[in-house]
């Protein structure tokens, strides 16, 4: 009698382990690619707050998984179900399980990337859209504003894809001028079916973030509002390089602004010109951000700053220098107190 037991028991332990490796086999095969030799790219579309179920049942439905169950597992084996991130991604039948969930948890791969280098201006920002088949300069300037030019005239255009209840930091920007400024530079993962609004939103969202309660208390606190230091921030970020320098022009600026004394800034000027620095530059060019013929700042930003231009915008370094040149050898920033100096140093360094 024993000894039929455990015959009964052998078979059963074999049975279950034939039927356990049986699921080990069929769970990695399931795993691979649904078709290695079908590389025609996919979008799929992840939307926010969309489940890990669901997700992995569409991916079963549009042919680029074997099984959605196993998946399912896969990601709670890696502890990646809430990692998955919404969007657009390209994915193909020929990808594995493992590159899928790759793919959607790391939010990489979605269809468009697009980079906002330091110191774009929108006029940058906008043609780089249109390269990206994203919009026409023209439509993206229709949502942002227009660069270098007096927005007053277009006080009356509809702006109604951004609100101060979504971006309280807009509330001090005239509303005659253009969001200059606020697309924070970075690198943006976007959808297939991108507009300018989706680039303009995910930017400002950024700019957001990046602008901490600190900085906002300060800003405050030193009566200043957010949009004269963007606008600060913008020409520092034009004018000099690293931060020691951007802290010490900010100091000049401010102290020329305190003396009623132009702040003559060449980078605010061509920008109203629509100029790249090292244009020639027209210093009467009438224009309100032109520095050479208004005093003060000029009428809003003229670029997109850093975060580390906007620190130096808020904590400027106090200094007796009143003039400030770029030596055009070596980018270096030469200081000087006087007049005589400066232009001693101009002839010495340009």
């Amino acid at each position: 009698m024993i000894k039929k037991i455990l015959t009964f028991i052998t078979i059963i332990v074999i049975l279950a382990i034939g039927f356990a490796l049986y699921l080990a086999n069929d769970f990695q095969s399931s795993l691979n690619a649904i078709n290695p030799n079908d590389n025609n790219e996919r979008i799929f579309t992840i939307s926010d707050g969309q489940r890990a179920k669901e997700i992995a049942a569409s991916l079963e439905k549009e042919g680029l998984i074997k099984n959605d169950l196993y998946l399912l597992i896969k990601l709670y084996l890696e502890s990646k179900e809430n990692k998955i991130q919404s969007g657009d991604y390209i994915l193909k039948p020929a990808m594995s399980a493992q590159e899928i969930i790759d793919t959607i948890t790391n939010g990489r791969a979605t269809a468009k990337k697009l980079t906002v280098i330091e110191g774009w201006s929108l006029k940058d920002i906008a043609e780089e859209a249109e390269k990206m088949n994203i919009a026409k300069v023209q439509d993206f300037y229709d949502i942002s504003g227009f660069p270098a030019t007096d927005y007053r005239e277009r006080v009356d255009k509809p702006q109604t894809f951004y609100s101060e209840k979504d971006f309280p930091f807009l509330k001090d920007k005239p509303t005659w001028v253009s969001i200059e400024g606020y697309l924070y530079p970075d690198t943006y993962y976007l959808p297939i079916s991108a507009k300018p609004e989706t680039i303009i939103k995910k930017a400002l969202s950024n700019f957001d973030k990046k602008l901490t309660p600190e900085l906002r208390e300060e800003i405050k606190k030193q009566g200043k509002t957010i949009f004269e230091i963007v606008t600060m921030a913008s020409v520092l970020e034009k004018e000099v390089k690293t931060l020691d320098d951007k802290k010490t022009v900010a100091g000049i600026l401010y102290k020329r602004m305190e003396m009623n004394m132009p702040l003559q800034v060449d980078a605010t000027t061509l920008y109203s010109q629509i100029k790249d620095v090292g244009a020639d530059i027209d210093t009467k060019y009438n224009s309100p951000y032109n520095t050479y013929v208004t005093r003060g700042l000029p009428l809003g930003p003229i670029c997109s700053p850093t975060i580390e231009s906007i620190e130096a915008a808020v904590y400027p370094t106090k200094s007796n220098f009143l003039f400030y040149l770029s030596a055009k050898k070596d980018g270096k920033t030469i200081f000087s107190k006087t007049f005589e100096e400066h232009k001693k140093a101009i002839l010495n360094h340009l």
